[in-house]
């Protein structure tokens, strides 16, 4: 049997159907527009409405509109708008940047009662200085989870970053969204079951001041990690020196091999 690989490079995939789908108004009106490159995945909702417009500019039509908390795919950037995917309606469209920040600087506490401050950039974020200690941050991994969590700091200690510790109360959402995506066959960030990373994790009683997510969808481990490093999205969540614990979740699946997904908290 052909061996099957399926990298979970949504980013591309996304913008391939967002290029497809716009229709000839948007093509003529914004011919003069250049998509940039975006260094995450994720995107939240920081505003308590927000428009999804088919085109990068309030002159275009409004085609959906988010709620505060709201979790998005984020595509590309096109001036001071984002392209973005709703794992939840399947739309794409364009919502104004600045009401939408990056999923790795919100906190839990921001996400349940106050609005999100302004994003600061990378640079000026402090990397994470609680490492774990003696019996802490400690779970019984299966051989796979092991492996991969092994490749994932391998790939930090080539960055000169301390390693992941695997959490245990996260291994058990982590394990669970896999299953949940094997089970309801899908492929999203979005469950519908649990909802959104963040809603996922603060169900399961998980506390953080930063979370994120990559899935993967590949026939071994190594395979996943190395399509995850070849994407600039979820390599910035591997490298992410502000995370210091993990969760994994890997569940057998008839139409990739297996599902992975690893879940990222800084504590």
């Amino acid at each position: 049997m052909k061996k099957r690989i399926f990298a979970a490079l949504m980013v591309v995939f996304m913008a391939f159907c967002f290029i497809g789908l716009t229709g000839s108004k948007y093509q003529i009106a914004e011919a003069a527009q250049t998509f940039e490159k975006v260094d995450f995945i994720n995107g939240v909702v920081n505003v308590n409405k927000l428009n999804l417009r088919n085109g990068p500019s309030l002159e275009h039509d409004v085609i959906g509109q988010f709620k505060k908390y709201k979790w998005l795919n984020v595509l590309a950037k096109i001036g001071d708008w984002y392209a973005v995917f709703d794992p939840e309606s399947g739309k794409v469209g364009c919502v104004y940047a600045p009401y939408l920040i990056r999923s790795d600087q919100v906190n839990q506490q921001t996400a349940k009662t106050t609005p999100a401050p302004a994003s600061p950039s990378p640079s000026t974020v402090p990397p994470a200085t609680q490492t774990p200690e003696p019996g802490q941050g400690t779970a019984d991994l299966s051989q796979m989870e092991k492996q991969l969590l092994d490749l994932i700091n391998q790939e930090r200690a080539k960055n000169n970053l301390s390693p992941l510790a695997a959490d245990p109360e996260l291994m058990k959402v982590a394990r669970t969204k896999a299953e949940d995506m094997t089970k309801n066959n899908y492929f999203s960030h979005y469950s519908p079951t649990y909802g959104s990373p963040f809603d996922m994790m603060r169900q399961f009683g998980i506390s953080f001041k930063a979370a994120a997510e990559n899935i993967a969808g590949n026939s071994t481990v190594e395979g996943a990690v190395s399509a995850w490093m070849k994407s600039e999205g979820h390599r910035n969540n591997i490298l992410n020196p502000n995370y210091n614990y993990t969760g994994i979740g890997i569940s057998k699946s008839a139409k990739y091999g297996y599902v992975f997904v690893q879940m990222f908290i800084r504590k």
